[in-house]
């Protein structure tokens, strides 16, 4: 961003400063001055235009100089808010710096976490998997057991009914 001055200039162009501008103006204003004391002496100023024209330039040169300060203390101002913005831009850039890095470090340690609830939920399913053709495994045989026990438990029941009937 330029920044346009109370001379109209714009801060950082190839102008002088605007300072440096009005001390150069009020140096030629002062020599005139000084220049023209010796015919002010010799005139009288309510009475003589040149005696008239000097008190203007005494004016002009008083407004300029007042001019001068308040442009001087709006700088000063201006440069001292600059400042401010500057350092709280660098401690704002310093603590989300320090927040990033704790934010990577907890990433990081999450990162950790999820690997090992991964491998856990892995060992588990394979758990289960195994478990669950433990119990296939065992429901056959126990489908062939109880098959096998009704299939004795019918031919014992037989052989009970016959001998029952040749005792009988």
């Amino acid at each position: 961003l330029k920044v346009v001055s109370a001379f109209g200039r714009f801060r950082g162009s190839a102008h002088p400063h605007p300072t440096k501008r009005f001390q150069n103006f009020a140096a030629m204003a002062l020599v005139r001055c000084l220049l023209a004391a010796p015919v002010f002496a010799l005139a009288v100023a309510d009475t003589n235009p040149l005696g008239k024209v000097i008190q203007l330039m005494d004016d002009l040169a008083a407004k300029i100089m007042k001019d001068g300060e308040v442009e001087a203390k709006a700088f000063h101002e201006y440069i001292e808010w600059c400042d401010d913005a500057t350092h709280n831009a660098q401690f704002a850039i310093e603590d989300a710096t320090k927040q990033k890095a704790k934010l990577q470090a907890k990433i990081g340690e999450l990162g950790s976490d999820v690997e090992v609830a991964t491998a856990n939920i892995d060992k588990l399913a394979a758990s289960i998997a195994s478990g669950e053709k433990d119990l296939s495994d065992a429901t056959v045989v126990r489908n062939k057991e109880a098959s096998d026990f009704a299939a004795a438990q019918k031919e014992l029941e037989e052989t009970v009914d016959m001998l029952a009937r040749a005792i009988g």
